[in-house]
């Protein structure tokens, strides 16, 4: 469905109440805006905290994905809690004990 926008003589527009309903907008919210082919194209877009975009790297974000695939095939011994990164790195350095074939 199109809706209509003034640009104003300051180069603002208002976005038409259906849409910033539709799209759950709120003040200060912010758009990405790209020309596209002769239009204008709006997107919701996020912004992240200098000091958390790591997480949103492509090398993390693989990591991520390897660690739920990992957890869902139940390739995980245990989880490790607040205050065991000692326990965790003795058991990542630890050498592999070899398992024992059941009789």
């Amino acid at each position: 469905m199109s809706h209509v926008a003034t640009v104003s003589p300051k180069y603002q527009i208002s976005l038409p109440k259906v849409v910033r309903e539709r799209l759950g907008l709120k003040p200060g919210d912010r758009l990405m805006v790209e020309e596209r082919d002769g239009n204008v194209v709006l997107t919701p877009a996020a912004t992240v905290p200098k000091d958390q975009l790591y997480f949103w790297s492509k090398r993390w974000q693989e990591g991520e994905r390897k660690a739920e695939e990992d957890l869902a095939a139940g390739r995980i011994s245990r989880p490790y809690g607040p205050g065991e990164a000692d326990k965790l790195a003795t058991d990542l350095l630890a050498p592999k004990r070899p398992r024992r074939k059941k009789p």
